[in-house]
């Protein structure tokens, strides 16, 4: 077992602050080397948490948590903090099955105050903390971390606005890795850059100013003259921080946020200025391992990796994902169809989209974490004459429903959704889970929902979506991988609008099955038939406009119906199917099979499947002993 001689005595804040100050740079060094060591075992967010090591010892070094609030933004950076809150032995249950989440998690830790999977949210949280301590007469500090990429969202934005007016004692520390998971993108990652390059021109300034001091007679009024003319031409042009000041922030910074000792100096003293603070911060993701260093976006997240040399396991070269068949699709399409434009919020290796950034940059718009900008800008680009193809996490696009009802369905623009990580995303847990979109996308109007139940079918779909105009359309499907040895890219099949598929046949029940709940179906129906039930399987590949005739006839011939919908029971496909189909054969309803209207925790599909009673064998037994009464 390797042996970390300061980390090994430390569980817990307290035992961090027993410390000497001296000691604070041998204390990063063994929990850089602890994370490393534990995920080239077991795999996880990595080179964003080897970014925010001596940021995080130093906060809980300085700070009296869990007291004093830490908030925090983007949780996957946060395996430092974890490591110190009394959760360093369980971190090799990272992102497993009942094991540690991968973000903070109030349910783990009184560490942790939020469940923060998405981006922009900690800046309001901090604020909200705030005004709660000074209300209720409290003296406690509260402190918010949000990266670049994130400060950026409109929602950080607006929370900056209100802090600067009511000014609460609160500090901000902006996290500045120049990346969020792929590159940023925007003005303010460009000011960001400004302000850093800005340097020079402070440490000249500052040795200007000195020289002037010293000038006898007429020096201090030399000095007073050149910082209000100073004052002016940075007021003119551009002045380090100056966006931040202008929304009543305090701004200090840029400093070396892997100084371990110069940022709890900065700390200490930030500590006492009354009002909003903001620090800026600059880091390196990945620091500490060379490979993560040179290229971050590959080590973001790790498969089990060999420490040594950075390797991780081999992939099998059949296997492709399922976005990035969206991705190699939809190059396909741009070839044939220069209308064709590709939007992404802050997606582009998460949806696929790499190669077809590369081949096509003109055609893709990552238009950063701006999910409700993303959606009311793709319903204008069609207004343009342009065909965009939306492409987003389940979880995301939940961010901008504003904009997807008011700004695309009630318009009826044909905005084509390509929705990733729906259903049960597994590692992730329930922030990430895609378990909402069907719910709220069959409860507005003109929008027409695909469910693919393979890979093949996603291409498919693409190919069919391009052309479509009559509404907002929108395909949706999971965290998976096709087989390329099955896949046929040049010759799409041909897809017909409002059309299900019969995959077999039988008078006893009727399975209805939504998108990759169809394998599960089709085993139920094996088993089932071994006791001798006969299975009628349906997949709703169209599901709004559903094929009406064909299912309303199966469910005429058959005794009972249920549905198999990997999605929460009140917010997936039952409630628009079960309001359409006559009530003439609504008797004939038997069950949902559906995930429980609650958090969905991390781990692998068929760990979730088992835990709810959703795996073949528990739902073919739970339908046997139903259909026996």
């Amino acid at each position: 077992m390797p042996s970390y001689p300061y980390l090994d005595k430390i569980n817990f804040p307290e035992d961090l602050r027993t410390l000497k100050e001296t000691d604070l740079p041998a204390v990063c060094h063994d929990v850089r080397e602890y994370i490393i060591d534990t995920l080239s075992d077991v795999g996880g967010h990595f080179a964003s948490n080897l970014g925010v090591v001596e940021l995080t010892v130093a906060l809980h070094y300085v700070f009296q948590t869990p007291k004093d609030k830490i908030i925090w933004d983007v949780g996957h950076q946060t395996y430092p903090h974890k490591i110190l809150t009394g959760r360093k032995k369980e971190l090799p249950t990272v992102r497993k099955w009942l094991g540690l989440s991968g973000f903070p998690k109030r349910e783990e830790s009184e560490y942790d105050l939020y469940n923060t999977g998405h981006a922009g949210t900690s800046i309001s949280q901090a604020l909200g903390e705030a005004c709660a301590r000074d209300l209720m007469g409290e003296t406690y500090k509260v402190t918010a971390v949000i990266g670049d990429a994130s400060i950026a969202t409109g929602m950080a934005l607006e929370a900056m606005n209100h802090g600067g007016h009511i000014k609460p004692n609160m500090l901000v520390i902006l996290n500045d890795n120049y990346m969020s998971i792929s590159k940023n993108v925007g003005s303010i990652s460009n000011y960001l850059n400004r302000i850093i390059s800005s340097q020079v021109y402070n440490k000249g300034k500052t040795a200007f100013y000195s020289f002037l001091k010293w000038i006898p007679l007429i020096g201090p009024a030399l000095q007073a003259l050149a910082h209000n003319m100073e004052t002016s031409f940075k007021h003119f042009m551009m002045r380090p921080g100056g966006l931040f000041e202008d929304l009543g922030f305090t701004y200090f910074g840029p400093i070396d946020g892997h100084d371990v000792n110069r940022v709890v100096q900065m700390l200490q003293n930030l500590s006492k200025i009354q009002g909003p603070v903001l620090l800026h911060v600059l880091t390196q993701k990945g620091k500490g391992y060379k490979p993560a260093e040179a290229d971050p976006i590959k080590y973001h997240g790790v498969t089990p990796f060999n420490k040594e040399s950075g390797k991780m396991a081999s992939a099998d070269a059949n296997k492709i994902g399922l976005s990035k068949i969206v991705g190699k699709t939809l190059i396909d399409l741009t070839n044939k169809d220069k209308r064709i434009a590709v939007i992404t919020p802050a997606m582009i290796e998460g949806s696929g989209l790499r190669d077809y950034h590369e081949t096509y940059p003109n055609h893709t718009f990552d238009v950063g974490i701006a999910e409700q900008h993303s959606v009311a800008f793709a319903g204008a680009m069609t207004n343009g004459g342009a065909i965009p193809y939306m492409c987003i996490y389940s979880t995301f696009l939940t961010r901008a429903l504003d904009q997807l009802v008011e700004d695309v369905s009630l318009m009826n623009l044909p905005v084509r959704f390509v929705i990733d990580r729906a259903g049960i995303v597994g590692p992730d847990g329930e922030t990430h889970q895609g378990l909402s979109d069907l719910g709220y996308l069959a409860g507005l109007p003109n929008m027409d929902i695909l469910v693919p139940s393979s890979a093949q079918d996603i291409i498919d779909c693409l190919h069919f979506m391009k052309d479509y105009t009559d509404h907002p359309i929108a395909i949706r499907f999971p965290k998976d991988n096709g087989d390329l040895r099955e896949l046929k890219f040049e010759t799409p099949n041909q897809v017909t609008k409002a059309k299900a598929r019969v995959i077999s046949e039988g008078n006893d029940l009727l399975i209805l099955s939504i998108g990759f709940m169809l394998p599960i179906a089709k085993q139920v129906a094996e088993i089932l038939k071994t006791k001798g039930i006969s299975v009628s399987v349906i997949d709703l590949f169209w599901l709004r406009p559903y094929d009406k005739d064909l299912v309303h006839s199966y469910i005429t011939k058959t005794k009972q119906f249920v549905i198999l919908d990997e999605s929460y029971l009140h917010a997936g496909a039952s409630g628009y199917l079960l309001n359409e189909i006559p009530n003439s054969l609504i008797g004939k309803f038997l069950k949902t099979f559906a995930l429980p209207l609650e958090p969905i925790h991390h781990g692998e599909r068929n760990q979730i499947l088992e835990h709810y009673r959703l795996s073949a064998s528990q739902i073919a037994e739970d339908l046997h002993s139903l259909l026996q009464k």
